[in-house]
């Protein structure tokens, strides 16, 4: 009971002993255990409250504040709120020095929960008359804002009832406020209040408070511990400026002005405002405008120098068509703005020399039709008609190409917004216009004339399906060009979803002969490509698959091209979706033929003339059920298992058969094909066979369910490795690779086993004879194969598991030996694999810790460890690791621009100069200036174009160091 806070002399402690603050949480406890009431703590300072000196007042009142902020929000009762909150409304009078602890301490008041919003009248109107915000320091403004808006947030209603006196405050509290982070805090606020409460007749007040703003030019501070940018600032004061209707005509008006002005960022934000302002302001609001903003946007729209305007420019002109498109039966806005577009694009096409030219002028006009219902109809209707003409007339076959894909990219806008009864006389024009097209055998018109086709299908009328086959068909017999082939079975396709008794007797049971197809080896591959794929067609596929399967079983001596050409076009995902996989497999049982092919080929063939027959029953069985891949399995193991014993070549059967399964899916056999799996894996002689054996091991591992099922195959495989002769200097490359698979298998997974399998990667990584193969694993574990590992096959993938492998990867490596020039190479490489697929977050957290490895790398002859060095290289330096190291890194940087082995070493190495040039500060730069311009010279003259680009980007920027006008601290 010694304590001062239970006497008199707590007022007297507290204007001369500032330790007294750090004792606030003592009394606290005291307060909520009973010892001592918050009345009498207060009695005991009222000498420093009522002190004639304001710097003690303010010492009490800083006091009475803190000792606040630590009681609990539920410990007050309402009566003593009310009353506190008088206390805190009388000092708003007081001393200047003393208003920062009332308005912190009324903020905590407003916290508490027994706090009633009626309590604020009067502190509100007190705070507004007798506080002046704009000459308070940066935080106490900030408690201003925050008090206005913990009011609103309690109480919106109340907020309401106090009317315009309420905004005035705002709006009087806010004017002349400089301080971005109060702005930020602002701009978020302001939105919601004007939203909640009618500002009556202060709406020209409140929009020149906001809109002096506008457009925000502002660089944040280098030393600033909060950094608030410009783009920060200028995102949240768009949603202020077109709050309220009421503020249209005015925001408009600003924003005209400030997009004709010369400033980048003033063009920018006032392009985004008009666009975002399109979901507040009524149509009616732009209409006396349309003339001002129709020459200004046309003039950013064409811009050539800034990509950002030129979009936002796009962007703007989508919103104020779809704005004006809901007025369109009412006002004449809407019909003089797209008159104004056709007028001025029309006659920049017609004048266009150049694609580019044409393409400026025709995105302009899709931008309109993409933005309502409305103009898509005015502008299909105008111009499909208008390109139709300009084909016919152009002499420029470019022109005429681009005029195809226009109509194209036009008619999606009409699917798009399902206007096709509206424009069908127009754009059943379209296919005429493609089959003049092909009809010339220039190899653009044909690929240009095919793939608009393709897009318009649905308008294909039957009686130009002959004469689009004719082509097609003599492409498929004759061009040996593989786009065209390509763009021509994919036309034939869509035909035939159009029209499919046509090309059912046209194609099928004519051109391509189906009936009679292995008798006629003319063009085999390419019919048999065209029929596997128009097999995917339901109207299609009986007869088609019936008759494939039938040569299948034949066993012709032409069948792997029969298998391939299905194998390829299942691939395709776009034309057989699972569910038609599925039925093939159901109706027509794909799998078992193809395995008795198999079965014959192995022993006689070579490896590459079955690998389609591999891929066929591994994507086949990848996209069944699992109970139909469970009868599969059943059904044939038994007999694979006995001839992968006899011969490890029909190996390659099991891994298509069981890498593909659902994880579900679970065998007895499995203890069985892991031991086989992992045999095959370290003595098979063939590549290919060890390399399916540790996928396999991999995907089995992967998908074993957790717990037993997991536990039991690991054990085997445990035991199984355990077994293996550690003094076979043979068999260390093959485990290793090995090693690699289990690794990344248990990674995908998430299990932390990894890393002991990682472990025995790393560790051999300084001997000298292995080091080339422990890289090759990392690069394994790195790597994605879309078809080992991935979710097609059904495995577990985490997205985490390279800032895993990465964390786990340098903590190994730190207990390794450091490398020998032998074995520095691939050390080096095998970070690279790492570092090349670590997300950029995790390299900029690390950068000091890599980067000595990256400069390291830049002065071996290796493409792919100089590739993945300088990809990370230029991701880091805006994070400035290399600042200490330009003496090194820039001399090897400029060595590898003329790197003779590789063009993307060249570019990439020359993109480093130019962010290096971009990022630093120019007081560490210009002592290279000079060097780096002379030795950037060559580059200039690089054979190649990409290398010649990126070479004038990288000088250019490089002599701009230290130029007038240059930012210094940049």
């Amino acid at each position: 009971m010694d304590s001062v806070w239970f006497k008199p002399e707590l007022a007297e402690a507290i204007m001369k002993d500032n330790d007294i603050f750090e004792q606030i949480p003592s009394v606290v406890t005291d307060i909520i255990t009973g010892h001592v009431d918050l009345t009498q703590v207060v009695e005991n300072m009222s000498a420093v409250l009522t002190h004639k000196e304001p710097e003690n007042r303010e010492k009490g009142m800083r006091y009475y504040t803190q000792l606040l902020q630590e009681l609990p929000n539920n410990y007050l009762t309402e009566m003593q709120i009310r009353f506190i909150s008088k206390f805190y409304t009388d000092r708003l009078k007081d001393h200047h020095s003393v208003i920062p602890s009332v308005l912190a301490g009324y903020l905590v008041l407003m916290n508490m929960k027994n706090y009633n919003v009626s309590h604020s009248a009067d502190f509100l109107a007190t705070m507004y008359r007798e506080v002046s915000c704009q000459s308070q320091l940066r935080q106490d403004r900030y408690n201003i804002y925050m008090i206005i808006n913990k009011l609103l947030d309690l109480d919106a209603e109340y907020c309401k009832s106090l009317g315009s006196d309420f905004v005035y405050g705002v709006i009087s509290a806010m004017e002349g406020e400089r301080d971005p982070r109060n702005l930020l805090f602002l701009f978020n606020f302001l939105p919601k209040l004007l939203h909640t409460v009618s500002i009556g007749h202060l709406v020209d007040e409140m929009f020149d408070v906001i809109s002096c703003y506008f457009p925000i030019d502002f660089t944040p501070t280098a030393n600033d511990p909060v950094t608030v940018t410009r783009d920060d600032l200028a995102a949240a004061l768009g949603p202020c400026m077109y709050a309220l209707p009421e503020f249209g005509e005015q925001c408009v008006v600003l924003l005209i002005e400030k997009l004709d002005s010369n400033l980048r960022v003033a063009k920018i934000d006032s392009l985004r405002l008009l666009a975002d302002s399109c979901s507040t302001f009524t149509g009616a609001t732009y209409g006396p405008f349309l003339k001002a903003l129709g020459s200004s946007l046309n003039r950013e729209i064409n811009n050539k120098s800034d990509d950002e305007i030129r979009m936002a420019s796009h962007k703007a002109l989508s919103a104020l068509v779809a704005k004006l498109a809901t007025i369109a039966n009412t006002d004449q806005s809407f019909e003089t703005l797209i008159k104004n577009i056709l007028i001025v694009n029309q006659k920049a096409i017609a004048e266009a020399t150049t694609v580019s030219q044409f393409v400026q002028a025709t995105k302009v006009l899709l931008t309109t039709a993409n933005a309502s219902k409305e103009s898509c109809v005015v502008i299909t209707r105008c111009m499909v008609p208008a390109m139709i003409s300009y084909y016919e007339f152009k002499t420029s076959h470019r022109l005429q190409i681009a005029s195809l894909d226009f109509v194209g990219d036009l008619y999606d806008i009409v699917k798009h917004w399902e206007v096709e009864d509206l424009v069908k006389a127009q754009v059943s024009e379209i296919p005429q216009l493609c089959l003049t097209a092909v009809s010339n055998p220039g190899k653009d018109f044909q690929i240009s004339g095919f793939k608009t086709l393709i897009r318009v299908k649905n308008v294909l009328k039957s009686d130009l399906v002959l004469a689009f086959v004719e082509i097609l068909i003599h492409n498929i017999h004759h061009s040996q060009d593989t786009e065209i082939l390509g763009v021509s079975v994919e036309a034939i396709h869509a035909i035939a979803r159009k029209h499919p008794e046509l090309i059912m007797s046209l194609v099928v049971k004519g051109k391509c002969n189906l009936d009679n197809l292995m008798q006629d080896k003319t063009d085999l591959q390419k019919r048999l490509h065209l029929l596997t794929n128009l097999a995917s067609i339901d109207e299609f596929t009986k007869v088609i698959i019936e008759d494939i399967l039938k040569i299948i079983t034949a066993y012709d001596k032409e069948t792997n091209l029969v298998v391939e050409a299905l194998s390829e076009s299942m691939s395709m995902a776009s034309f057989y979706t699972t569910e038609k996989v599925v039925q093939i497999e159901s109706d027509h049982g794909l799998i078992d033929p193809i395995l008795t092919w198999l079965f014959k080929e192995i022993p006689t063939s070579s490896q590459d003339t079955l690998v389609h027959g591999y891929t066929l029953i591994s994507n086949t069985i990848s996209s069944l059920p699992p109970e139909k891949q469970q009868n599969i399995l059943s059904k044939h193991t038994s007999q694979v298992l006995e001839k992968c014993k006899a011969n490890d070549v029909y190996f390659l059967v099991l891994e298509s058969l069981y890498s593909p399964l659902h994880q579900k899916v679970y065998s007895t056999s499995f203890e069985e094909i892991l031991t086989l799996s992992l045999k095959v894996a370290l003595n098979s002689e063939n590549d290919l066979v060890r390399t399916k054996a540790c996928v396999l091991v991999a995907h089995l591992l992967n998908k074993a369910e957790h717990g037993q099922q997991f536990e039991l195959l690991y054990e085997v495989l445990k035991n199984q490795l355990s077994a293996c002769s550690r003094h076979d200097e043979a068999l260390c490359p093959r485990l290793l690779l090995l090693y690699g698979w289990l690794t990344k298998a248990l990674i995908f997974r998430g299990s932390d086993m990894f890393v002991f399998w990682l472990h025995k990667i790393v560790r051999t990584l300084p001997k000298a004879e292995y080091s080339k193969n422990a890289s090759e694993s990392i690069r394994i574990i790195m790597t994605d194969f879309p078809e080992y590992l991935s979710s097609k096959q059904h495995c577990r993938t985490s997205i985490l598991y390279k800032q895993r492998m990465f964390e786990t990867f340098c903590s190994l490596m730190e207990k390794i030996d450091e490398p020998t020039s032998e074995t520095k190479e691939d050390y080096l490489l095998s970070w690279a694999y790492v570092l090349a697929k670590t997300p950029s977050v995790i390299l900029n957290s690390n950068a000091n810790k890599i980067t000595p490895i990256l400069i390291d790398a830049l002065v071996h002859d290796n493409k792919d460890l100089l590739l993945s060095a300088l990809d990370v290289l230029c991701q880091l330096i805006k994070s400035q690791p290399i600042a200490e190291s330009l003496q090194t890194v820039l001399p090897r940087l400029i060595n590898l621009t003329k790197y003779v082995k590789s063009m993307d070493v060249r570019i990439k190495s020359l993109e480093c100069l130019y962010n290096i040039a971009n990022t630093f500060r120019t007081s560490l730069l210009l002592p290279f200036k000079q060097d780096i311009l002379l030795d950037l010279a060559p580059s200039l003259d690089d054979k190649k174009r990409l290398v010649r680009n990126m070479a004038v980007r990288a000088r250019t920027r490089w002599f701009l160091v230290g130029a007038p006008g240059e930012d210094k601290n940049n």
